[in-house]
């Protein structure tokens, strides 16, 4: 899927007069710095991740329906826990997208 396809939208960072991104500086929030950085790479990862799915779906003779495509808020939570599983030690990597009470961080 070409990327103009993309219809999601992320907060760009910090704007300043004529839409320019401001300079980092003191009163700059972690995520207004990340998004800085990283804003145009996670547009990249959905449009991308969305085309590969879309690709894997049409090659398979009689495939599932396919669902719609991965958004930039699903892309956020996807990294958000996989970035949270470097705090907490676990057995198994399925223990880290378990769903039971007793692992539930």
């Amino acid at each position: 899927m070409p990327s103009e396809q993309c219809t999601t939208h992320i907060y760009r960072g910090p704007r300043g007069k004529d839409n320019e991104a401001s300079h980092i500086n003191d009163g700059s929030s972690p995520l207004s710095v990340f998004l800085l950085y990283f804003a145009e790479i996670i547009s990249l990862l959905v449009v991308e991740t969305s085309r590969y799915y879309h690709d894997y779906i049409d090659r398979l003779d009689d495939g599932p329906t396919p669902e719609p495509d991965v958004t930039e808020a699903e892309m956020f939570v996807f990294l958000a826990l996989t970035i949270q599983m470097g705090y907490g030690v676990r057995d198994k990597l399925t223990d880290y997208w378990s769903t039971l009470d007793q692992l539930y961080t």
